[in-house]
């Protein structure tokens, strides 16, 4: 029977072979507990980073959606803070009103209510026109760069983005926003929802403006016949308070679908951070490193490579002469 023999530089060669191997396992068991990770690169592991990837992809793609809740966060909190203060102007504005209805009043007072009334109008047109920290007009929906009720003079009408009321509508079709897989909010609460009566089709400034000139026509009621004063004034102004109480309503609608939109992303915002947790859970599974287990491995490594280490080098002084002498 034949008996293999190994030369001494096959035995070099496969000792060396196999520290070789140990180093480089210990190398990695260190990357391993360096980066808290089981698996370093594709190779190590194709499924288990196939689903690590997937898994960071969809974390990234929440990052996104949280983003822009917080952009609609900012973008609704703004336009609350602004319907708020016109519906504190337009109350205001509505006691102006009943003050004007008053026949007894000298045209010297109505002019002061008149100038009261313009002051607040413009007022209410700044807030109308608000602009966002982009500089961007909030009630202008998809026309964002377009003032929304210029002051009127020359060509110029003062109704919401100088168009008709049907104009308007089919413009503004809606700034949609995705927030959640398969979910968008509609940012759109445009000067055409909150400052236009819908049954008349006048804007809150047209309203005012009639009112002011009324005030400061000479003569009102300008001898219609079998109308006193007192009628007439009280007419005129019930009218244009009820009005203006249409345009009020527009805008408390307005601020309610902020106040819903508002609600609805908070609970986007929670549903979208679990999705997150779960998703790095599955990632660190996938390809997270058991401590205790890897602590273990190096230990035991090395251990294996020293005793590789002193067998090799006792083996290697070894020679025939030393049995011989």
């Amino acid at each position: 029977m034949a008996i293999g023999r190994i030369s001494t530089n096959q035995y070099f060669k496969l000792s060396t072979d196999r520290m070789s191997k140990q180093q480089t396992d210990l190398v990695n068991i260190q990357g391993q507990l360096a980066t808290g990770q089981r698996v370093l690169k594709p190779s190590d592991d194709p499924l288990a980073m196939s689903v690590a990837l997937g898994a960071k992809a969809g974390v990234k793609t929440i990052d996104s959606y949280q983003s822009n809740i917080t952009y609609i966060n900012n973008q609704l909190g703004q336009m609350d803070v602004a319907l708020q203060s016109g519906s504190d102007i337009m109350v205001s504005i509505k006691e102006a009103f009943m003050q004007a209805g008053n026949a007894a009043l000298s045209a010297a007072d109505r002019e002061i209510i008149a100038q009261d009334i313009e002051g607040r109008m413009e007022e209410l047109r700044g807030i109308a026109n608000r602009t966002d920290a982009n500089g961007y007009y909030m009630f202008s929906g998809t026309f964002q760069d377009q003032e929304p009720f210029q002051a009127p003079g020359g060509a110029v009408t003062g109704t919401f983005l100088e168009t008709t009321t049907a104009a308007a509508a089919e413009a503004v079709t809606g700034r949609e926003i995705q927030v959640a897989s398969g979910r968008f909010v509609n940012l759109n609460i445009t000067g055409q929802d909150a400052f236009v009566d819908p049954e008349t089709n006048e804007d809150a400034f047209a309203v005012l403006r009639e009112a002011v000139a009324l005030l400061r026509t000479p003569g009102f009621p300008n001898g219609q016949e079998g109308a006193t004063p007192q009628d007439t004034f009280l007419k005129a102004f019930n009218a244009k308070g009820a009005q203006l109480d249409n345009v009020f309503d527009q805008v408390q609608i307005s601020r309610t679908k902020v106040g819903v939109r508002l609600r609805e992303v908070e609970t986007l915002q929670q549903i979208n951070q679990a999705a997150q947790l779960e998703l790095e859970r599955v990632a660190g599974e996938a390809v997270g490193l058991d401590y205790a287990k890897a602590i273990s491995e190096l230990s035991q490594g090395q251990l294996q490579l020293q005793a590789a280490q002193q067998s090799f080098a006792s083996t290697s002084k070894l020679t025939l002469f030393n049995f011989i002498s």
